[in-house]
């Protein structure tokens, strides 16, 4: 769990996903560990450069982490509920 650096409140929302989400009869150590809340951070040029290659700004927000600015594709935070 070290290597996929699991945070304890990381490791509680894994454990709460599966538990929700849980499909087969039998529990493995890689159900919690595959899952991952983290979403790409986009800079101001990473955001500039996914509009040149053809997506549309309306499909980003921007979020300030730290007094920096970042932008995050809709999409993720639609899919991990944030």
């Amino acid at each position: 769990m070290l290597e996929n650096e699991f945070t304890a409140k990381r490791l509680e929302e894994a454990v709460n996903h599966v538990l929700d989400n849980f499909q087969y009869k039998e529990l493995n150590v890689s159900d919690i560990i595959k899952f991952d809340r983290r979403v790409k951070l986009y800079t101001g040029n990473e955001f500039v450069k996914a509009q040149m290659s053809g997506i549309h700004p309306s499909e980003f927000e921007r979020r300030e982490i730290d007094g920096t600015l970042y932008w995050v594709k809709k999409v993720d935070l639609l899919n991990l509920k944030l």
